[in-house]
């Protein structure tokens, strides 16, 4: 890999929010022949989006990306060279990322009462109101909390044959996006217990709720999607040019 690692000696002095990017992915449902986070948007790549919206957020203190120690395209993004901004070497899944991260803080001193974010790289339609309305919940309840959509759609319980067994209550559902936000130690603690139960987590939320934490769901905007497949890079592009003509 080209990029040079940032040499950081000391965390310990952090007031501010610390923002974790899992940017080590390969995504394979993009059929692509590049990772689905340096796809192009506007002329720009999904990672570059996704951290320049991060960066404008006053709040924030440290962005930590963990990309794959093969990745040859972040040199290629100028906002990565950002003073705030740190890249440490990913996992091959998710949690992997997301728990080198916790590690390489915790080595450096960062303190256990420390607010934290984690964030998809591949939600680049993310808003600073809805950044904003996240940081404000935490620091108001002092809990763990994440940003959530409603369910909207009709929901159906089949069976392996795809029949109808019954239809679920949405009323007591929530679509659970990011960012995902704790204090340090307790994102940290419950992930580690996940990983060494062998404990199938999909998102920092599943992790805290396996550890007996509560958390809470603070709906933001539904158009806070992930880039998962081709037509969601379409769509994406639809949301960041409403957003961009409605700021302006």
């Amino acid at each position: 890999m080209n990029t040079e690692f940032i040499t950081v000696n000391d965390f310990s002095e952090v007031n501010g929010i610390v923002a974790i990017i899992p940017a080590a992915g390969i995504g394979q449902r993009m059929n692509a022949t590049l990772p689905k986070q340096y796809l192009k948007i506007n002329d720009k790549t999904i990672l570059e989006i996704t951290l320049e919206k991060f960066l404008s957020f006053a709040q924030i203190e440290l962005v930590v990306i963990a990309i794959s120690p093969e990745d040859t395209h972040i040199d290629l993004i100028p906002a990565a060279s950002h003073e705030k901004v740190i890249l440490i070497d990913g996992g091959n899944e998710r949690a992997s990322s997301v728990n080198n991260a916790f590690q390489f803080l915790a080595d450096h001193g960062l303190p256990d009462n420390s607010a934290v974010m984690v964030h998809d790289a591949a939600r680049p339609c993310i808003t600073l109101e809805d950044l904003e309305r996240l940081s404000a919940h935490y620091e108001l309840q002092k809990k763990a909390c994440f940003l959530a959509a409603p369910v909207i759609d009709t929901l159906h319980q089949v069976n392996k044959q795809k029949q109808v067994t019954g239809c679920v209550n949405r009323d007591l559902l929530i679509r659970a996006m990011t960012p995902q936000m704790a204090c340090f130690s307790a994102l940290k603690s419950s992930l580690e217990s996940a990983i060494i139960d062998k404990k199938i987590i999909t998102d920092e939320v599943s992790a805290l709720i396996a550890a007996g934490h509560s958390v809470d769901a603070v709906v933001g905007r539904s158009d806070n999607i992930k880039v998962t497949t081709p037509d969601d890079l379409d769509l994406a592009g639809f949301y960041l040019n409403q957003q961009a003509s409605a700021d302006s």
